[in-house]
């Protein structure tokens, strides 16, 4: 069922892997939304959601940790990316994993993939309509500055979408969603703290000073949004799901029992917030691609 509301899903590495529960959660229970915005992993993990593929996510993330070709110093050595964009977004799920791209398309949600303009600073949200053609929106986002190659989609260059919009409730809100599902995968009560790799992303992206600046100014957006969220869960407007916990993982975890864990987590904590979460999609109400037109 869809619901006239918006899913916000921050990034964050393999701590994805707790978005990939929540989002199990939300597939056993038939929730879906009229519009989704996927920010890096958060992205990733929406493609299988929105083609109802579930259990998918989580296998993605944990069965080839120790493929050279998935996340290590071999990849980035051969390709620029730490994460292999080949091998990801491309063998993976046409050879390995195979996903479903029809379901996708017959999907009704409006799915956002959240991009840095390297040349801006600024984010942007690109709709994506068919993945085997637009696979390059959800690689752009998920494009880790410093360990990626700058990603070039009709002549904009664009990287990690997280640099300049981690948690994107407020395009959600100003888009028209009154009410929205936010997955975060950092624990209440975290604060980020000012950027520590400055000098190098001054010395790699020097000829884009307001892609450093984003850089610089990214924990301030980071947390007048969870500042926003908090308002919002106050006012009945949002439901946030997030761990409860701090999570000890790095974002290039390949320990696979702490994703599972992690995987778990995420789930049994959408459960024990399904009250809210249904008690939100029934003030949001349902809703159909036909109500847009």
């Amino acid at each position: 069922m869809y619901y006239n509301a918006g899913l916000v899903l921050e990034g964050g590495g393999m701590r994805g892997a707790y978005t990939t529960g929540v989002l199990d959660f939300l597939i056993d229970n038939d929730i879906y939304f009229k519009d989704c915005y996927g920010v890096s992993a958060g992205a990733g993990h929406a493609c299988s959601h929105l083609s109802h593929q579930r259990g998918r996510a989580i296998k993605v993330n944990t069965d080839f940790l120790n493929d050279k070709r998935y996340c290590s110093l071999y990849s980035l050595r051969k390709t620029g990316n730490l994460f292999g964009v080949e091998f990801i977004y491309y063998t993976i799920p046409q050879e390995l994993n195979l996903y479903d791209y029809d379901a996708f398309k017959a999907c009704k949600t409006n799915f956002y993939a959240v991009v840095t303009n390297v040349e801006t600073g600024r984010a942007e949200y690109l709709l994506v309509r068919d993945l085997k053609k637009d696979m390059c929106k959800v690689v752009a986002s998920s494009s880790l500055p410093l360990i990626s190659q700058i990603q070039e989609i009709d002549g904009k260059k664009y990287l990690d979408g997280g640099i300049a919009d981690s948690i994107p409730i407020r395009q959600s809100i100003k888009n028209g969603n009154r009410f929205n599902l936010v997955v975060l995968t950092q624990h209440d009560g975290y604060v980020k703290r000012p950027a520590s790799l400055m000098g190098a992303m001054k010395i790699k992206y020097g000829k884009y000073p307001d892609f450093v600046e984003a850089n610089r100014n990214r924990h301030l957006g980071y947390n007048s949004s969870l500042a926003l969220i908090k308002r919002e869960e106050q006012s009945g407007s949002v439901v946030a799901v997030r761990p409860k916990n701090p999570v000890e993982i790095s974002r290039f975890e390949k320990d696979r029992d702490k994703l599972l864990k992690l995987h778990e987590d995420g789930y049994h904590d959408a459960e024990e917030k399904k009250d809210e979460i249904f008690a939100l999609l029934k003030k949001a109400g349902e809703w159909s691609a036909e109500e847009d037109i």
